[in-house]
């Protein structure tokens, strides 16, 4: 098996703990170190290639161009 490298650095693993499945995108819950939790929507057709379900292992990758704060 191929180990797939990709260029993103943030590159976080964790474990699946909940997902919802709609009829175009998916919620993934993931539950990192320390017990923080990461949400993607990813869409149906991917998560279901990935075969993902709850307690798959798998990493969150993020790539962000930019970061935005806001207050009231």
């Amino acid at each position: 098996m191929k180990t797939m490298k990709i260029s993103a650095r943030n590159q976080i693993p964790g474990t699946v703990k909940s997902l919802k499945k709609g009829p175009v995108s998916t919620e993934v819950v993931i539950t990192i170190a320390g017990g923080s939790e990461m949400v993607a929507s990813i869409t149906t057709t991917s998560a279901e290639k990935l075969k993902l379900k709850e307690g798959s292992k798998v990493y969150a990758v993020v790539k962000a161009s930019e970061v935005m704060v806001a207050v009231d």
